[in-house]
């Protein structure tokens, strides 16, 4: 909003310069965003939150600057000589939604001449950008921006049945409004009618068939109350905003109806002569209480650490309108003057307080705690998980929480939740899967050149269950292309089904998880979006928590991949709330260990896991580890084998084994894998 300094002169006299008060001002919470000067004026740039419709006008402003410079505020005296009229009110006014409209005053003027404003009314309109019309219309646009009240003028002679009646629109009437555009109006939009077709958009625009023109004589005022919310919807549904419709919206004030009408009819009859013909008419279809707020006295300092005297405190807030009820020791309790909507509890009028005594005031203290701080459960977990995915050259992605049912389809996830209105016609669907926006972050990569692609996200997925809605967290991570750099035999090492895998293995002993395992799908099936033979369901503890693989060839397709690409995803709530596995000391050993291989011909179905799980279930006290150290296959195994070369560790903790031991337990192992899973020593 733009505000003259010369205007606000005529009500107070802040003995400032236009800088120093625009400065005022913003410290009060009333931000100014520019002072220009013009033609011996300054022209003050407000940016005004939504919640003080009050400070859209000129005598809103000359109050703050009162409160702030203890000057003193006054408002011209009004004076009407009102023509007596017989056989009742010269205007009928009836209100048929009061829900809509609490209160609709008229009055009528009659022998106006129309014609230029004189140079001061002109002068004002300009200094805030508002161009003169005529002079009865700047006069209600001069109130408005003096009081903060739209008004509106008809030509009384056009209006039917000399009557004004407010009500909602009927079904497929229509409207020519003063911008030359014709409106459709639906029910649900509150309207100013005469006898017989509407007249006026209430709170937003007039019509076009009853605006003042060269040769209208009658004038009829309107100011009325109009609900906020068929106001805002109103004007949206219309498409129309203006600067009437801006502060209903946010709240008129219903105790200015009569002042503001009464202003603006002096003024008309000051520029454009004529005679106020009777008394207004006045109509309350619904009264309003006014609202008291307690103020405890010893609740600002406790609330702001700002001390405040209780004679201070009571001068800013008569100083901005509040009315003084009753007084008592400790506290007070003061009226909310209608034009405060903002304005409804006690710390509403502390605040009043404080920002006029001084933001600054407030000294900087931390705020009390009276227990130690902790993460939310879960959240150490979380950040563990990060921390080693970033160290191992993970990139952490962010993508949003619904995508297209296309591409869900595509990498085996099921059917989201429609959404009702989404951004984008295409990703309607809330996702059931990281999958999707992962996968898009990592063909963008490859589009910019980038193709080694180490990504995660960790985030929630979104399931129907018997008809609610469900979240579950879930990590998924995205590799391709090389694996490390160079070894310094310039050697690169790529990506694969285990490196992935290694990598989950990783993070479960990091948060000192039970490790991933691996199962292989039923034969019979195929799990959709991954590569036959290169796909696997992922378990901890036995339970499944998701599913790690290639991307399948469609899939890659549909991601236009050129290259391989490896997936996984699984649910975090096994990693975060499950069981935790503790690290127990154990002293570095005293005595050698003694290497030996086996290498043997197992069932290609028979998992690695399951040979090692097998040894270990032995419990040969002197066998220390078991590691894996080649698998083979080739035309010289056969059909439906594979060999696999074990590297077995022996130690004994108290001595240093001989060779008969080693050998002795080395034989154990071999005939027990060749009578319980069918192995052929090579």
């Amino acid at each position: 909003m733009k505000a003259s300094y010369n205007w606000l002169e005529t009500y107070v006299k802040p003995d400032l310069p236009a800088q120093e008060l625009a400065q005022r001002f913003t410290a009060v919470g009333l931000a100014v965003d520019a002072v220009t000067a013009a033609d011996g004026d300054f022209i003050f740039d407000f940016d005004l939150t939504t919640n003080r419709p009050d400070a859209l006008c000129h005598f809103g402003l000359a109050r703050e600057a009162a409160v702030l410079t203890g000057a003193r505020l006054s408002f011209p005296d009004i004076h009407l000589m009102e023509q007596a009229v017989s056989g009742g009110p010269a205007v009928h006014v009836q209100i048929a939604a009061p829900d809509l409209c609490h209160r609709y005053a008229a009055r009528l003027i009659q022998g106006v001449r129309v014609g230029p404003s004189p140079d001061w009314l002109v002068r004002r309109l300009a200094a805030v950008g508002q161009r003169s019309i005529n002079n009865i219309v700047d006069v209600t646009n001069f109130v408005l921006l003096e009081l903060g009240h739209p008004l509106h003028a008809f030509d009384f002679e056009r209006l039917a049945g000399r009557r004004i009646v407010v009500r909602t629109a009927n079904p497929g009437e229509t409207l020519v409004t003063l911008d030359g555009v014709q409106r459709t109006l639906t029910p649900d939009m509150l309207m100013i009618c005469d006898a017989e077709r509407p007249v006026a958009v209430a709170g937003v625009m007039g019509g076009a068939e009853s605006e003042i023109s060269v040769a209208t004589t009658q004038v009829l005022l309107e100011s009325a109350w109009f609900t906020p919310s068929t106001v805002r919807r109103t004007a949206r549904q219309l498409g129309l905003h203006t600067e009437a419709s801006r502060r209903f919206e946010r709240g008129a004030d219903f105790e200015n109806v009569r002042r503001a009408i009464d202003r603006c009819a002096q003024l008309i009859v000051e520029v454009a002569g004529g005679v106020v013909v009777g008394g207004p008419v006045d109509v309350i279809a619904r009264t309003r209480t006014p609202h008291t707020v307690r103020l405890r006295h010893a609740r600002i300092a406790a609330l702001t650490g700002v001390e405040v005297t209780p004679s201070r405190a009571a001068d800013i807030l008569t100083g901005l309108g509040f009315e003084l009820v009753t007084e008592d020791e400790g506290e007070s309790e003061w009226i909310v003057p209608g034009f405060r909507v903002d304005v409804s509890i006690e710390e509403d009028l502390i605040e009043e307080v404080v920002r006029h005594v001084g933001y600054d005031a407030i000294p900087a203290t931390l705020p009390g705690w009276n227990d130690a701080g902790g993460y939310l459960p879960g959240e150490e977990k979380r950040r563990t998980l990060r921390q080693t995915l970033l160290a191992h050259g993970f990139h952490e992605a962010i993508s949003f929480s619904w995508c297209s049912g296309e591409t869900l389809a595509a990498t085996g996830a099921p059917g989201g939740r429609r959404i009702a209105n989404p951004l984008d016609q295409q990703e309607n669907e809330l996702r059931t899967s990281l999958l999707p926006g992962l996968l898009t972050a990592v063909a963008r990569n490859f589009r910019f050149g980038t193709e080694d692609v180490r990504l995660f996200e960790m985030g929630k997925v979104f399931h129907t269950v018997d008809g609610q809605l469900t979240e579950k967290e879930c990590l998924a991570l995205a590799t391709a292309g090389r694996a490390m750099p160079e070894d310094w035999r310039g050697q690169p090492a790529a990506e694969s089904f285990h490196t992935l895998k290694g990598m989950l293995e990783l993070l479960c002993d990091a948060v000192r998880c039970p490790a991933v395992t691996i199962a292989a799908p039923a034969a019979d099936s195929a799990v959709t979006g991954f590569l036959p033979g290169q796909v696997a369901l992922l378990q901890i503890g036995g339970q499944p928590v998701g599913r790690l693989g290639r991307v399948s060839q469609a899939l890659a397709a549909h991601f236009d991949f050129k290259l391989p690409v490896y997936v996984a995803e699984l649910e975090l709530a096994t990693l975060l709330s499950g069981a935790t596995t503790f690290s127990a000391y154990r002293p570095l050993p005293r005595y050698p260990r003694v290497e030996r291989d086996i290498s043997a011909l197992f069932d290609a179905t028979l998992p690695l896991a399951g040979i090692q799980d097998f040894i270990g279930s032995l419990a040969i006290p002197e066998l220390e580890q078991v590691r894996l150290r080649d698998i083979f296959t080739g035309a010289q195994i056969p059909a439906g084998q594979r060999a696999i070369t074990l590297n077995l560790w022996y130690r004994a903790a108290d001595r240093t084994l001989t060779d008969e031991e080693v050998s002795e337990r080395h034989r154990q192992v071999v005939e027990a894998l060749c009578a319980h899973l069918g192995a052929t020593i090579r």
